[in-house]
C-alpha cells in the first residue's frame, strides 16, 4: 500500500465532518492508500505539514480547505516533488476551480485518473501566489468582507453592491519587461489562475504552465460599463471587453501611486508602495480534474 497525506483545516468553509468521518472518505474514495490525516490549527502549520510528510512519506499529499490551506501546504512542500490535490472543503475555492475541480467528488475522479501538470506560482515581493493577486476593487471586497459581520452569499452581495458604487481609480505605474506606463485604474490583476471563487473569469487566456503570468486592468466607470464587465466575467470573454488592457509577462514591477489596497490569494498586503512579481515555471505539481480547460496549459 502507498501512503498518502491528507491536510485538512477543520474551521475552513462550512464543513462538518470530523476526523472519523474523513477516515472512512477516504478509505472507500481514495483505495490502494493508506490515509494518514493531518489537522491544522492555525500555529506552525507548515512546520507540522513538513514533518507529517518526513515521517510518512507520502506518494500524494490531499489538501482539504480553501485558497489559503493550498497555499499554506504547497509552501511547506516546496521542494518536496510531491503530487497535490485539492479537495475543495474553504468558503473560497478559486484555485481549486482553475484546477477543474468544482465539487469534493471531481477530487476524489482527479485521484483516480491521476493527471499531473506541473503549475507555474508567482512570487511578489518574495511571497508565493498560486492563484491571483490584485489592486484595487477586489482587495477592497475582501477587506469589507472580512470586517464585516454579515456573512455568507447576502454579505458578498452586499459588499460587493456597496464596492461598485464608492470604488475610485487609483493612479499605478506598471514596467512590464522593457515598457514602462502610467495608467488610472480601479482594478489591476496579477494572474496565474483564470478565475475567482465566485466562478467569475479574470484571465480567460491565461495558461498555467507557460511560464508567463497577465496582468490585467480594468477601469469601468458607468453602470453600463458595470454590466458589460459583470456578463464578460461570467461569459469568459474580458479580453474583448473595451477599455480591459492584459499583458503577458514573465516579470513586473507596480507601483502603488496612491496607496490601493492589495491581496494575495486572499490575504490582505495593506499598501505596499511597489510590489514586483517573477514568475517560477512548473514550480508544483497539481491533480487536474476533467473539465481542465485544454486551453490552460501550453
Amino acid at each position: 500500500m502507498k501512503n498518502c497525506l491528507f491536510v485538512f483545516n477543520p474551521i475552513s468553509g462550512s464543513t462538518d465532518y470530523d476526523r472519523d468521518e474523513i477516515k472512512e472518505m477516504l478509505e472507500v474514495k481514495v483505495p490502494g492508500y493508506t490515509a494518514y490525516l493531518v489537522e491544522t490549527t492555525g500555529e506552525n502549520d507548515e512546520e507540522l505539514v513538513l514533518s507529517e510528510f518526513q515521517k510518512y512519506q507520502p506518494e500524494l499529499v490531499l489538501i482539504g480547505g480553501g485558497d489559503g490551506t493550498v497555499k499554506m501546504v504547497a509552501k511547506s512542500l516546496k521542494d518536496q516533488n510531491v503530487p497535490l490535490v485539492i479537495v475543495p472543503m474553504g468558503s473560497a475555492n478559486g484555485l481549486a476551480k482553475c484546477m477543474g475541480i468544482e465539487m469534493i467528488s471531481d477530487a476524489w475522479e482527479a485521484v483516480r485518473d491521476f493527471q499531473v501538470r506541473a503549475i507555474d506560482a508567482i512570487y511578489i515581493n518574495g511571497e508565493l501566489c498560486l492563484h491571483l493577486a490584485d489592486f484595487g476593487m477586489n482587495a477592497n471586497l475582501i477587506k469589507k468582507f472580512e470586517e464585516d459581520d454579515s456573512r455568507g452569499m447576502f454579505g458578498y452581495v452586499k459588499n460587493s453592491l456597496s464596492e461598485i458604487f464608492t470604488s475610485e481609480s487609483k493612479k499605478f505605474r506598471l514596467k512590464l519587461d522593457d515598457e514602462n506606463l502610467d495608467i488610472t485604474s480601479k482594478m489591476i490583476v496579477i494572474a496565474n489562475g483564470d478565475q475567482y471563487g465566485t466562478g467569475a473569469i479574470v484571465n480567460c487566456k491565461g495558461v498555467m504552465d507557460d511560464g508567463k503570468f497577465e496582468v490585467i486592468a480594468l477601469n469601468p466607470e458607468t453602470a453600463e460599463d458595470y454590466v458589460k464587465m459583470t456578463m464578460a466575467f461570467m461569459n469568459g470573454d474580458l479580453d474583448e471587453l473595451e477599455g480591459v488592457k492584459t499583458w503577458s509577462v514573465s516579470s513586473c514591477q507596480i507601483d502603488n501611486l496612491e496607496g490601493a489596497e492589495f491581496q494575495i490569494d486572499g490575504e490582505m498586503m495593506n499598501h505596499p508602495e511597489t510590489v514586483t512579481a517573477t514568475i517560477e515555471k512548473h514550480a508544483f505539481k497539481f491533480l487536474t480534474g476533467k473539465s481542465f480547460k485544454a486551453c490552460q496549459t501550453s
